[in-house]
């Protein structure tokens, strides 16, 4: 007997993406549904940051209709990007209400309210369509860093971006959840053995070590300072590395985007310790 599940329409699934925490949504590619993700060039089995990635570069690309200088703020503090915590479900009216609020736009939370529900989102409804452009290496790599900083974009970049995520943990006195959540959920890169898996670097006395970058270009620069002659090099999620580190027979730490500099060594990174990587991953 034939199915009578009824399939959301891309241009219904679209409305989704802004609820509870926004961009930052557990299981957004399920809100998201078949249909909207084949629309926009996402495989349905894509990894968590992958799909944000998409998403953020697509809506920006809509976003770029729009001259008003307040519209980006108000779009991308409704989706939840360089606004409230990543973990925040509050909501978007709320959100808008805060930045109101905080003199971020000049004009009042109805009118967020309005522009968005009423002129972005039918743009992006209107734009599904539409063909879908090509999206490229370099268009996911700057979604990657906005993501990796919660930064919006076109907003001014960190200097320590694309370590984005490095420098936002090395900015609080102890690591804290949301900033965590975006290593264990985002990208990283680094040197892998025969089996794809996470190359661990033996530091002397410091240990073991598995050594990820967050961003393809951090890794080609320290690849190419120091002339490691890694045979491959693997693409995983910060939670995929935890979980290599704490199964691993040694006790084994994680560093963050090592610097290329000679004897610098963990000391100019930024560190995950064997006693980090056990509490880490109990939550993955």
């Amino acid at each position: 007997m034939a199915s009578t599940t009824k399939r959301k329409k891309p241009e219904d699934s679209v409305l989704g993406i802004h609820k509870r925490n926004g961009i930052w949504q557990d299981g957004l590619a399920r809100v998201m549904g078949p249909e909207l993700l084949d629309r926009w060039g996402i495989e349905e089995d894509a990894e968590a940051s992958r799909v944000r990635e998409i998403v953020l570069v697509r809506l920006n690309r809509v976003l770029g209709q729009f001259s008003k200088p307040e519209m980006p703020l108000i779009v991308w503090t409704a989706y939840n990007l360089g606004a409230a915590s990543p973990d925040e479900e509050s909501g978007v009216v709320r959100r808008l209400e805060r930045l109101v609020e905080q003199g971020g736009v000049g004009c009042s939370v109805r009118t967020c309210t309005r522009r968005f529900n009423d002129i972005f989102l039918p743009a992006v409804v209107k734009s599904l369509s539409a063909g879908q452009s090509v999206i490229t290496g370099e268009d996911l790599g700057r979604a990657s860093r906005w993501l990796a900083g919660n930064i919006r974009p076109g907003a001014p970049e960190p200097v320590a971006v694309p370590g984005g995520l490095s420098a936002a943990i090395r900015g609080l006195r102890t690591p804290m959840a949301p900033v965590l959540k975006m290593f264990l959920d985002g990208p990283v890169h680094g040197p892998a053995d025969g089996d794809g898996v996470p190359l661990a670097a033996k530091l002397g006395a410091r240990g073991e070590w598995l050594c990820v970058f967050t961003g393809e270009g951090l890794l080609a620069t320290y690849r190419e300072s120091t002339g490691a002659r890694w045979t491959r090099t693997g693409r995983w999620t910060g939670r995929d590395v935890v979980r290599t580190a704490a199964g691993r027979i040694f006790p084994t730490g994680i560093l963050i985007d090592p610097s290329p500099a000679m004897g610098a060594g963990a000391d100019a990174t930024l560190p995950l310790p064997p006693e980090e990587i056990a509490r880490l991953v109990r939550e993955c």
